[in-house]
């Protein structure tokens, strides 16, 4: 959610950023004397006084104007993961908690140090961690799928959270994907 309010965010910023640089020229050019540069606002001032609230150009413009409105307000409204997941604290007053990356980097560093993977990618969606590794070819018969959750859960579990994650193992040689 956060990268979509980024991507509404641009050009809206764009916008308001070219409305600032086009009154400022439009300014500086009626101080100027030299009438209107890149919108003759004399013309679009006489077309919005020949219009009244029941015109349908009106309408129409003031009805997307309130759907935009009511997208962005609907979008915050969506529920976004928590950025940290928390832990139990030692004492009853501390709020303890690690954020998302730090809990995707430990599985993944725990994972990696298991002999016979060459790499290991997690992913953590909502309450869920996906672990996709691939072993040695070389190696295939040593490493299981077990051995690999067991290792996820030892590190899941290492970090005390108060809602742990449920997990996913994918386990595959180079030569089987």
């Amino acid at each position: 959610m956060k990268q979509l309010n980024r991507i509404i965010a641009i050009p809206i910023a764009l916008g308001f950023m070219f409305l600032a640089v086009l009154v400022v020229v439009e300014l500086i050019a009626q101080r100027v004397g030299a009438g209107p540069v890149i919108v003759n606002w004399h013309d679009m001032y006489n077309w919005m006084a020949t219009q009244t609230w029941s015109s349908t150009s009106v309408r129409i413009i003031g009805g997307l104007c309130a759907f935009g409105g009511l997208l962005l307000l609907g979008l915050q409204f969506i529920p976004r993961k928590p950025e940290r997941l928390r832990v139990h604290g030692r004492e009853k007053g501390v709020d303890a908690a690690i954020d998302r990356r730090s809990l995707v980097r430990t599985v993944q560093q725990a994972v990696g140090d298991i002999d016979g993977i060459s790499q290991a990618k997690v992913a953590l969606h909502g309450n869920k961690v996906t672990v996709d590794a691939r072993r040695r070819a070389e190696q295939a018969e040593g490493v299981t799928t077990q051995a690999v959750a067991d290792v996820t859960h030892r590190a899941v579990d290492d970090l005390h959270l108060r809602r742990p994650p449920r997990i996913t193992i994918k386990l595959a040689t180079a030569r089987e994907r």
